[in-house]
């Protein structure tokens, strides 16, 4: 794939891509090219994966392929420096000034090392490359039009895709669909607040059993705040297992991403952490961010960073300071963290692709199925019924749940509505829900 777009036979890039799943080839309808999210998050190992969870009627007529985005994984990935800990120790939510200063510097710090080791690679990351690839990866595979199925970031992908390339679709699930038609300010602050009402679910869910290990008597929610205010005070913990505040919202929100089915994990780690054991929690942060055994971490983080900020729209450093203020008072709970978290795009040296929302359409597309969850902590439903509306060609389904994106998660009734329209291009009416219950295994 070419570097620069705008000098297509300039210097190339190679992307890494694998099929995880061949389909029976006296029933091929062609390839399903999926991606995961992030962004920065390598798409190969999903393959297989959706392989393994999509119902037979589906796999049995598509090869499923994955592949790393450029700047992500395997495809020239994003390099910023092995060791991170330093964006992660200290406050993403600085409650002094000498925490905010600390909070700048390490997001220059980034942005210096993520310069001096990809350079002009930086330029040529955006979204709207990824989906230049994509269109090339499609034709490359054989396909006259492109099969879809994208979660989280992954739904920026597929509906620039369609807005780009629209004769070009020929079916597309967008699964906790992003918005692009919302402010960088009111994208950061609503994310915060379904993180926000997810932890609430989470609080009611303990609550109302005995057995969960964070109960605290039926009020779990007057624990959490003291424990996190301690957290911010004195950081708990040694070496691999010391727990940051920014680490401490960062490991809860990973567990949240799941949903119910990771509750009572949530509860345990809370409950350690009250009794002065932070490992759990701690584990669950590495996890999250890629952090391996050797304090070394893979390409993931850099790459959700950097292909943020070449997305855009970057504020400049007094707008995200406002923006803190605001966000810890609309969303207390992890507003002005997850503010924190994007620091570094003030200092991104590089015109992003956006300056202001962009709305995406695709009008003339062939319907696009868009899924969205009522109780997606990280997608909030919101913006899936935006995000349809917008695209002129989306047809919104919904699903009961808490989980983020819903696709693999073995729901019979979604199952059928994927399966009637990947293979049959059969699209759903409109408002047509699901229960989120499982299908037999």
């Amino acid at each position: 794939m070419p570097l620069d777009y705008a000098q297509a036979r300039g210097r190339q890039l190679e992307l890494a891509v694998a099929r995880g799943h061949r389909a029976d080839s006296g029933r091929r309808i062609g390839s399903l090219i999926v991606n995961p999210g992030g962004p920065g998050a390598a798409g190969r190992d999903l393959a297989q994966y959706v392989a393994s969870v999509l119902p037979r009627a589906i796999t049995d007529r598509f090869d499923i392929v994955g592949w790393d985005p450029r700047g992500s994984g395997a495809s020239s990935p994003v390099r910023c420096g092995r060791d991170l800990d330093y964006l992660f120790d200290g406050d993403t939510a600085p409650d002094t000034a000498a925490e905010l200063t600390d909070l700048e510097a390490n997001a220059r710090r980034f942005v210096d090392a993520c310069v001096s080791r990809s350079g002009d690679l930086l330029e040529h990351i955006s979204t709207r490359d990824t989906v230049r690839d994509l269109d090339r990866l499609r034709a490359a595979l054989g396909d006259r039009r492109l099969t879809y199925l994208g979660f989280s970031y992954g739904t920026y992908i597929g509906a620039m895709y369609a807005s780009m390339f629209p004769t070009h679709v020929r079916a597309l699930v967008l699964d906790g669909a992003v918005d692009p038609a919302l402010s960088a300010e009111e994208l950061v602050i609503q994310q915060a607040q379904g993180f926000g009402e997810s932890l609430e679910m989470f609080f009611d869910w303990c609550a109302k059993r005995t057995t969960c290990a964070f109960h605290h008597n039926g009020d779990p929610r007057a624990a959490y705040e003291p424990l996190v205010r301690s957290i911010d005070a004195n950081p708990r913990g040694e070496g691999t297992t010391r727990l940051s505040p920014s680490q401490l919202d960062l490991a809860v929100g990973a567990l949240l991403y799941a949903g119910e089915d990771q509750y009572a994990v949530l509860a345990d780690g809370l409950r350690d952490l009250d009794r002065g054991r932070s490992a759990t929690l701690r584990t669950v942060f590495d996890q999250y961010v890629g952090r391996g055994a050797s304090g070394r971490y893979n390409a993931d983080w850099a790459s959700f960073i950097a292909i943020s900020c070449a997305d855009g729209p970057n504020l400049t450093i007094g707008e995200m300071e406002a923006l803190q203020e605001r966000a810890g008072v609309e969303a207390p709970d992890f507003g002005a963290g997850n503010v924190g978290l994007g620091y570094q795009c003030s200092y991104w040296p590089y015109p992003p692709d956006r300056t202001g929302p962009t709305p995406l359409s695709a009008p003339t597309a062939s319907p696009i199925l868009v899924v969205g969850t009522t109780g997606d902590p990280a997608t909030p439903f919101a913006w899936s019924e935006a995000l349809a509306t917008q695209l002129g060609s989306g047809r919104l389904v919904s699903v009961t749940g808490s989980t983020h994106t819903s696709s693999l998660n073995g729901d019979a009734c979604l199952d059928g509505i994927l399966t009637r329209y990947l293979v049959d291009r059969d699209v759903p009416s409109t408002g047509t829900g699901c229960g989120g219950r499982p299908r037999e295994r």
